[in-house]
């Protein structure tokens, strides 16, 4: 890892374990092993470097997202989309959490908040493309892509956000958890079925 994905890194961290308060370029540098001045030569103040990581996560992101391209047909890709939203989620939960669940208001960073968006926007219009080509396709009613692909990301938002307030423990989750979302591999099984079903419900009548 170069010096400065560590410095990415321990920023990410310090920022989910500490809050913005806690985040500043003298704990990043202590972090990371490096001298206060050598962030300077990266990131002009905490705000860049938040954005540093945001973007970072954005990017990666997106390319989970275009696993959907894999997809055969319409539908395929629409689910494959779905899917690589959870794989992002389950394998990143950091960047997870700072994108999609703390509110723009908690950076407290009116800038940051605005690119933000931008890169929420165009991750978002992937989903709307391939909602699109399924209304095309007639998998998906035809109407408001947008629309539909609002219903479909809070869908899949509201079920992530469920799972990652689940015990991490495996042990602890069997016990505290439905036994739907036990272990990891029945949410995803779950998953997948809820996802197949609300397709199902948006086809036409």
């Amino acid at each position: 890892m170069s010096a400065k994905d560590e410095i990415l890194r321990c920023a990410r961290d310090i920022y989910l374990e500490n809050g913005l308060s806690g985040l500043s370029l003298r704990a990043v540098a202590r972090c990371a092993g490096v001298t206060a001045p050598a962030i300077y030569r990266h990131y002009d103040d905490k705000e860049d470097l938040l954005w540093a990581v945001c973007e970072q996560g954005h990017e990666l992101f997106a390319r989970y997202l275009g696993r959907g391209l894999r997809g055969g047909d319409p539908r395929a890709r629409l689910i494959e989309t779905g899917l690589g939203y959870l794989d992002f989620a389950l394998e990143h939960r950091a960047y997870y959490v700072i994108m999609f669940v703390a509110p723009p208001s908690h950076f407290g960073l009116d800038r940051l908040a605005e690119r933000s968006a931008d890169e929420n926007g165009a991750t978002f219009q992937m989903l709307v493309d391939r909602v699109r080509e399924c209304m095309d396709a007639g998998v998906i009613a035809p109407g408001d892509a947008t629309a539909a692909a609002v219903i479909i990301w809070g869908h899949v938002h509201g079920l992530v956000t469920l799972e990652q307030r689940l015990p991490t423990d495996p042990d602890a989750r069997r016990v505290a958890a439905p036994d739907p979302v036990a272990t990891e591999a029945k949410f995803r099984e779950l998953y997948r079925r809820s996802l197949d079903a609300l397709i199902d419900g948006l086809g036409p009548r």
